[in-house]
């Protein structure tokens, strides 16, 4: 099975993403993991990397596409998270074959809203949320025991960047796969254990 989750920021992709992997056994394919992995390492691209998301802006289309790639190679079953962003993208991606593309609809003001309670383990592979997805104990990882931060890129100023990018570069991806007949949508504005349930029924009913 070969998907891909996409939708604006803070809608949910990781977590439902996540929760797909687990229960369908999935590879989890985030490019914004692949991407922080690359920050941290602390190489010349990763601080160039770290520079560009810190703006709300994308990354380049090429350097996503190829480090995306490296990744999918290794599996034959695979969710992607985020990726494609742009229609160039999209496009390039043809010869993966995906099979659904499950799209997570929801406001902007919801997701400003949202993303301020969101928080990330230090290793950048679990998210959580205070309010609705809060961890066992409160500030660490259920997963992992590693502490839970809040991203720069989840301030108000940064979201409404975000989307604004967002907008322009990815919402035509939506269209892209609506017009092939391969796109699902599912009202993200809903509390995780809803969207999940949704997303889980169009899967079953493929």
């Amino acid at each position: 099975m070969k998907l891909i989750v996409l939708g604006p920021p803070g809608s949910g992709k990781g977590t439902v993403a996540d929760t797909l992997a687990a229960e369908f056994h999935l590879k989890h394919i985030s490019t914004g993991q692949l991407l922080r992995e690359e920050i941290t390492k602390g190489t010349t691209i990763g601080r160039d990397i770290k520079k560009i998301i810190e703006k709300g802006d994308l990354v380049p289309d090429d350097l996503s596409t190829q480090m995306m790639r490296l990744e999918v190679g290794k599996h034959r079953n695979y969710i992607l998270d985020g990726f494609p962003r742009t229609v160039h993208q999209a496009r390039s991606i043809e010869d993966l074959k995906i099979e659904i593309i499950i799209y997570l609809e929801i406001a902007e003001e919801d997701v400003v809203m949202r993303l301020s309670g969101r928080r990330i383990c230090t290793t950048g592979e679990h998210n959580y949320h205070v309010q609705y997805v809060p961890p066992i104990k409160a500030g660490v990882c259920d997963v992992d025991g590693t502490s839970l931060l809040q991203r720069k890129d989840d301030t108000p100023t940064v979201i409404r960047e975000r989307f604004r990018v967002y907008h322009k570069q990815t919402k035509p991806v939506v269209e892209y796969y609506r017009k092939k007949g391969i796109l699902k949508t599912v009202n993200a504005a809903q509390i995780p254990k809803k969207v999940y349930g949704d997303v889980k029924r169009i899967l079953k009913n493929a």
